[in-house]
């Protein structure tokens, strides 16, 4: 486990669990107050890790529903009652996956911190960015080297215009906290970018896509 502190907010991450997930929980300092993002792995492992850094989440910050993010949302609402937010227009999410509907734009509130959504379509319809201060917890939607993997090559599209629209329009210096694997930051990410905005493509390109090789 790892603790991250930065003003108003402290960031515990823990892992690889499960299929190589990142566990992250944000913390307001002012309050105690805290929460997941996403839910990865097994509840035991994630209530370990809230264990350790001395705190008790009352919320789950939900970038998408895809299975290896989802695993421990049913324990960790009968351990803390949590309450999960989740992308409005995210779809095949399991029963009391998604308490409240976050649409584009819209804040959750936790303590003294505030987390912005950004809807970020293309890995999943609803994929969800949600940013605080100097921070944007991604989910599968961006990582060091690339895009999240893509089922289409209008899905690609999709995710590269929320990714160039929304995301590299945060200041450079933001910290990106992906789903799994190392952080980033918008600077270097955009930088990447520009190297495969400059290149031709396959009309078809799609799935696992890098800035700089594909």
């Amino acid at each position: 486990m790892q603790r991250h502190d930065d003003g108003d907010l402290s960031i515990i991450s823990a892992g690889p669990v499960g299929f190589g997930n990142n566990i992250y929980i944000v913390v307001d300092r002012a309050t105690g107050e805290s929460a997941f993002v996403d839910a990865p792995g097994t509840a035991e492992e994630l209530i370990a890790v809230a264990e350790e850094a001395g705190v008790q989440p009352k919320a789950i910050l939900l970038t998408h529903s895809h299975f290896d993010h989802t695993p421990g949302i049913d324990g960790l609402k009968q351990k803390y009652g949590c309450h999960v937010y989740a992308g409005a227009e995210e779809t095949n999410l399991a029963e009391g996956h998604r308490d409240t509907a976050v649409a584009h734009g819209e804040t959750v509130k936790m303590g003294s911190l505030a987390f912005r959504a950004i809807h970020n379509p293309g890995h999943t319809p609803g994929s969800t960015t949600f940013v605080t201060g100097a921070h944007a917890f991604v989910g599968d939607t961006l990582f060091p080297g690339g895009p999240g993997r893509s089922g289409s090559n209008a899905l690609l599209k999709q995710e590269l215009e929320s990714i160039t629209s929304r995301l590299y329009t945060l200041p450079g210096n933001t910290t990106i906290w992906p789903g799994h694997g190392a952080t980033t930051t918008i600077d270097l990410s955009r930088a990447e970018y520009e190297v495969f905005a400059a290149k031709e493509h396959d009309p078809d390109l799609h799935g696992d896509v890098s800035w700089l090789d594909s």
